[in-house]
């Protein structure tokens, strides 16, 4: 799959694919949290614009993600997704990391609200071809 450069910055890497409808966003190393949410917005506006609906988050470079912009995210950001969509967002994790708790937190989140969980499955994956095959098998993208 051919990827365009959506944002490159020392901290985070984003590219997208607009006829697979995905995106991945790369943390290389820890952000702050206005780079975060900057990202992440930036990351919104366009997956509104191209109707993206496969998002893959590569956590790896992460360490850990503040409890106030993991609640951000999923009050924000995940709130923002068009609802006349399914949408699957894959956290990739390393396994031994801070950055695991987070994704596991966003997880538990999303399935615990009702409303999220009726448009939007997340996972999270140690692999990323394992992920990628799961975002592009799960049936519920219409």
């Amino acid at each position: 799959m051919e990827l365009i450069t959506i944002l490159s910055k020392k901290y985070v890497f984003v590219e997208a694919n607009i006829q697979d409808r995905y995106i991945q966003i790369t943390w290389l190393e820890q952000p702050k949290s206005d780079d975060f949410r900057e990202t992440k917005t930036s990351a919104l506006n366009f997956v509104l614009k191209h109707d993206i609906t496969r998002w893959l988050c590569d956590m790896r470079g992460m360490v850990y993600l503040e409890i106030a912009d993991q609640n951000w995210l999923v009050r924000e950001i995940f709130s923002s997704f068009n609802p006349q969509h399914s949408h699957v967002l894959a956290y990739l994790i390393s396994t031994a990391g801070l950055e695991s708790m987070t994704s596991f937190r966003i997880h538990e989140l999303v399935t615990n609200d009702p409303e999220l969980n009726k448009q939007l499955s997340v996972e999270i994956f140690f692999q990323k071809q394992i992920a990628l095959q799961w975002l592009f098998e799960t049936q519920k993208i219409f």
